[in-house]
């Protein structure tokens, strides 16, 4: 696309555009200011560069553009920063910082497996936050709805119809009952044309079980939630909405439990990617846990059938958090922190590979194209981008503190040049008002 602005390029130190022209590991792109993302100062080198952003933002508040107002798609990732509250926006197309702004609350595992396609029309981010869940129109980036649960950990997807924003709320660290007895999984009416958007529709309670993840097959008729203190997969149906049956989530591998929590679909409705804890809840477990990662048949929705379990003994490096199937069904990529990103061939069902991003990631999206997998490194403050034609890091892109969470669109926000500023003081440690937060804000991220 052009860039009548000159915005998005690349500027190496001596001035010169840089372009990656060929795949290289994220290792050897990784920002070399590497740090704990959540750790209080800032560096050297991010204020340097932060201070000129200050000081061109004003000039170049133009280049965001607001773009696809006139019905074309424009190729876009979101990426929330969970350190300074910023949303880091790239083009898709050339895989280029485009602008940051300013939201004062971000996104730890935001609803996004069926708005990324450039197809959809879906223009909502749907944010995990504590205590609920907000809705923040993609182009403006105001707030449309907020949907309060109760409840610290959430855990959204919406259904591909856009109809349906469905909800896993409670999550656990421990097996045992922690305050309240029960958890609840939320229907909620995700359509903007509707006079009840926002809007809780159906709800039930669960017991306390942990229900952590939610993921729904392409039709939108079944979501899949795991119940990590349970040691269960639930499967729903989403109208009328009930659970119709739950399975066991298997044995554990090594002793303790297999503790089930995220599940991921693919997009053909064949199989469910599930992650495992395998081993004790709790902050200092009795059996640490190791991780393994399990492929379930789903062909038959209501009849979910294990047929995989990934484990350290066939070169699982680490204990993966969650997982993105390949659109055409070939790789799941499994985000593993500390490790990277590995790779299960999945018409071998065997673990194939690790690919190395250059730091610790938790999540990622695809793009609009559904042909690049966009990886928040946290400690790195930038974006691997996997090419999956090559099962490669194609790419790494600079964004924001503590990059977590990413979701694709097809519009871009409309420029700002207030919150482009505030996006440039945040990154120096100058807040805005109360900073909301994801539940994802250190290590403990995640159900279990």
């Amino acid at each position: 696309m052009s860039d009548d602005c000159g915005c998005g390029t690349t500027d190496s130190d001596d001035g010169e555009t840089t372009q990656s022209s060929r795949l290289i590991s994220g290792k050897e792109l990784a920002n070399d200011a590497r740090q704990n993302p959540f750790a209080g100062g800032v560096d050297r080198r991010r204020l340097l560069r932060t201070s000129g952003a200050v000081g061109a933002t004003a000039a170049l508040a133009g280049c965001s553009g607001g773009g696809g107002g006139n019905g074309d798609p424009v190729r876009t990732m979101f990426v929330f920063n969970n350190g300074d509250r910023t949303l880091s926006v790239i083009d898709a197309e050339s895989d280029e910082l485009v602008t940051s702004s300013f939201l004062a609350t971000t996104a730890s595992f935001p609803a996004n497996q069926y708005s990324t396609g450039v197809k959809s029309d879906h223009d909502v981010l749907w944010l995990n936050v504590s205590g609920g869940v907000r809705a923040v129109d993609q182009q403006t980036l105001e707030e449309l709805t907020y949907v309060e649960t109760g409840f610290g950990p959430n855990y959204p997807n919406l259904t591909p119809d856009g109809d349906h924003l469905l909800i896993a709320s409670g999550g656990t660290t421990g097996m045992a009952p922690e305050g309240d007895a029960n958890h609840a999984i939320f229907r909620v009416d995700a359509d903007r044309e509707s006079d009840t958007f926002g809007e809780v529709t159906a709800e039930f309670e669960t017991d306390y079980v942990g229900p952590c993840d939610m993921t729904l097959g392409p039709d939108g008729d079944y979501a899949f939630v795991v119940d990590v203190a349970d040691e269960a997969i639930r499967v729903l149906r989403v109208d009328p909405f009930e659970t119709v049956t739950r399975v066991d989530a298997g044995e554990p591998v090594n002793g303790g439990n297999v503790l089930p929590f995220m599940c991921t679909a693919s997009f053909d409705g064949g199989l469910l990617l599930v992650e495992n804890g395998e081993g004790t809840l709790g902050g200092d477990p009795e059996v640490p846990r190791q991780g393994s990662e399990s492929v379930w048949d789903i062909a038959d929705p209501e009849n979910p059938e294990e047929i995989a379990k990934i484990t350290r003994d066939d070169g699982l490096p680490g204990a993966p958090i969650t997982s993105e199937v390949a659109p055409d069904n070939t790789a799941a990529y499994l985000f593993i922190p500390g490790e990277g990103v590995g790779v299960i061939d999945l018409e071998a069902n065997e673990y194939v590979a690790t690919l190395d991003v250059g730091g610790s990631s938790i999540a990622g999206a695809w793009g609009p194209n559904r042909e690049k997998l966009y990886v928040p490194v946290q400690d790195a403050n930038q974006v691997a981008v996997i090419d999956h034609a090559n099962r490669e890091v194609a790419t790494t892109i600079d964004v924001g503190e503590a990059p977590t969470g990413a979701a694709a669109g097809t519009v871009r926000p409309e420029s700002d040049a207030v919150s482009s500023l505030q996006a440039s003081l945040a990154s120096l440690g100058i807040t805005f008002g109360d900073l909301e937060a994801s539940y994802c804000m250190d290590d403990h991220c995640y159900c279990g």
